[in-house]
């Protein structure tokens, strides 16, 4: 029971993570349609159960490389878009294909687990806070650049706001948000890693549970609702667990789920507050000179490049490396 405590608490932790990078960070704004306390406690939740998914992956695997853990990320993300959300089909704003790698590689995989749950922890776990700082700064100058894009198609309380020229309340709302769910941020790595060392090993119970219900959710939900998916998705999967299979069976280090040193000061847990700092004022300035610009452009092609990109070579990496 100790045991599935813990791995309970990881992926509650995990999940924060996951909401922070996929929520927080994406929809850039608490004046978004469920942004309530409930509404949030709700996702909070729905994206541990992701959560848990992506640590059992990591963990039977043992995604460890930088390789690894993309594509344990990659499951995540069709996952959560593909068999759940049902996204990575098409949608009326990401067409097929695109839709393959946007959003579930693009930004699962790429922002949420190898940048926010792998590259942050690792820098965390060299305790020095000149770096934390730097990668936290080039993180706020993303989520600042991605969040002024939504001025072009805002929610209505940001849509009045903007009517009424209130640019000084849509900064308050934005840096407020991003302060406090950052500091939220920090909490939980902190709780991360007083876990540490806690290796996640899920019973044979829970990972065939796993399977089978997302092998009946995919049949009775998923595919009917997108009869593509019977074809795109099952070649994907196979090809990503067939090379984290691989990795499996080359790699002699623990997972990064408890890979990375835990003992981490404060002043490299404060160093993370550059994010939102760093965000804030690449906001402020864009308000302050009135640009429009459609930085979701952007960041939507060459994220999805990226992830198509990472996961190609992700899923050749262990396949060299066993040559080696």
């Amino acid at each position: 029971m100790k045991r599935l405590a813990q791995r309970f608490c990881l992926s509650l932790l995990t999940g924060y993570v996951f909401l922070y990078y996929g929520e927080f960070m994406f929809w850039a704004t608490p004046d978004r349609e469920g942004m309530n306390p409930g509404g949030l406690v709700l996702t909070w939740l729905l994206y541990s159960i992701f959560a848990y998914v992506f640590l059992c992956v990591a963990a039977c695997f043992k995604a460890r490389s930088l390789w690894a853990v993309f594509l344990a990320g990659a499951v995540f993300g069709w996952f959560e878009e593909g068999i759940i959300m049902g996204t990575t089909f098409g949608s009326p704003d990401t067409p097929f294909p695109m839709s393959i790698s946007f959003t579930a590689l693009a930004w699962h995989a790429l922002i949420d687990v190898l940048a926010g749950w792998y590259l942050v922890r690792q820098v965390l776990s060299k305790n020095r806070p000149l770096r934390m700082a730097g990668v936290a700064a080039l993180v706020g100058a993303f989520y600042g650049f991605w969040a002024i894009s939504w001025w072009n198609e805002p929610p209505e309380p940001m849509r009045v706001l903007f009517a009424a020229g209130r640019k000084d309340m849509i900064l308050l709302h934005f840096g407020g948000f991003t302060f406090v769910t950052t500091a939220l941020l920090i909490v939980t790595l902190w709780l991360y890693n007083l876990l540490m060392p806690c290796p996640f090993t899920p019973s044979k119970l829970e990972k065939w549970m796993v399977g089978l219900a997302t092998l009946v959710w995919f049949g009775l939900v998923t595919t009917p609702a997108a009869p593509k998916a019977f074809w795109v998705l099952p070649p994907l999967l196979g090809l990503t667990f067939l090379a984290l299979d691989r990795n499996r069976r080359v790699e002699d280090q623990p997972d990064a789920i408890v890979g990375f040193n835990p003992d981490v000061g404060a002043g490299s847990y404060l160093a993370l507050l550059f994010i939102p700092l760093v965000a804030t004022a690449t906001y402020f300035l864009a308000l302050a000179a009135g640009v429009r610009w459609r930085t979701n452009i952007v960041v939507f092609y060459a994220t999805s490049a990226l992830g198509a990109g990472l996961w190609i070579a992700s899923v050749c990496a262990p396949l060299r490396r066993a040559r080696r």
